[in-house]
């Protein structure tokens, strides 16, 4: 009769090393989502939707002389819709050619079309607005102070500011001419 070998145990413990590691793993993990995932979603950040929209002042790349800058004060009384993009990202080049659309639709009416170039340099902002043939105006935010106080955190960001200043809609998606259109004629009836 032969004798069968004892069964191996199942049960591993973790060298020091391992259990070391993994801890720093765990610790690196929960700091990343501590101060960079839970900022943004802060349910105490107030939405600008239904607030004055914060003042700013942009240099223009496009749609004035050079050094020319543009301030939301000398666009009060009309609806001012702000594209926030980047050279880099695919989609504003979609939100580009829409936003090219209602710039042309809404000529000659009380709507100001900015883009607002953002988390870029100027010369690659430069370079993008002439590759997709941009005509409407187009700020750069040099320090991204404009997209950090309309509360951007996605490109391309559409906001829609009525006739009295205040943030009426703020999408963090490439919005379509169609449901765009919609908005600004509602905004320009209803102010």
């Amino acid at each position: 009769m032969s004798q069968r070998p004892a069964p191996m145990s199942q049960s591993k413990t973790l060298h020091p090393k391992q259990a070391w590691f993994l801890g720093v793993v765990a610790a690196a993990v929960t700091l990343m989502f501590a101060f960079v995932i839970l900022p943004q979603l802060d349910p105490k950040k107030p939405s600008l939707v239904g607030r004055p929209a914060p003042e700013f002042g942009l240099e223009l790349l496009t749609g004035g002389e050079p050094g020319d800058r543009v301030r939301l004060s000398d666009l009060s009384g009309r609806v001012v819709v702000l594209d926030f993009w980047a050279s880099w990202c695919k989609p504003c080049e979609e939100q580009a050619a829409i936003m090219e659309q209602v710039a042309k639709e809404f000529a000659g009416q009380d709507v100001y079309v900015l883009g607002v170039a953002t988390s870029d340099s100027r010369d690659d902002a430069r370079g993008f607005l002439a590759a997709h043939d941009v005509s409407y105006p187009s700020g750069f935010d040099d320090r991204n102070a404009v997209a950090n106080a309309y509360g951007v955190t996605a490109l391309p960001t559409v906001v829609v500011v009525d006739r009295a200043g205040r943030v009426v809609e703020a999408e963090a998606r490439v919005v379509s001419q169609r449901e765009l259109a919609e908005l600004i004629r509602a905004t320009l009836a209803g102010s």
